[in-house]
This record gives structure tokens, sequence and C-alpha cells, in this order.
């Protein structure tokens, strides 16, 4: 066998998985996976509303008087 051959591209492979993927009725499963997504999208939202609600308060200084890259490094962890 010649070095060449080794690296000679392989045939493409076919395989009629993703159409037998697309007939499967839609079920329970997918509606699971739908509201699990929808609620995590809903709930990162409201994370994310309440870090940027409370900085303010944070950083004054009756508070814990924190700055604004304190509170960035809190709210990225």
């Amino acid at each position: 066998m010649m070095m060449a051959d080794r690296h000679a591209p392989l045939p493409p492979v076919t395989t009629d998985i993703p159409a037998r993927l697309d007939r499967l009725p839609w079920s329970r499963f997918h509606w699971l996976v739908v509201a699990g997504l929808g609620i995590t999208w809903i709930l990162d939202g409201l994370e994310v509303t309440i870090v940027g609600s409370l900085g303010p308060a944070l950083q004054d200084k009756a508070t814990l008087a924190l700055s604004s890259s304190d509170i960035g490094f809190a709210a990225s962890c």
C-alpha cells in the first residue's frame, strides 16, 4: 500500500435516520422537553432581572458598598 492511499478521502455515508426521525409522532416526551426549556428560559430571565435590580442597592454605602467589578464578578459566579 502506498502512503497516498492511506489519506484518500472516504466516500460519504448515506443514511435514512433523519427521515425516520421526521416520521416519528409528536409525543409526551417532546412536550416535556419544550416545557422544561421554556421554564428554564423564564427562570434565566428572572435571575438576570433580579441581579440587575439588586446591583445598585449593593453599591450603596449603607449596604455592602460593592464596586461595579465586585457585582459583575458575583453575578458571573
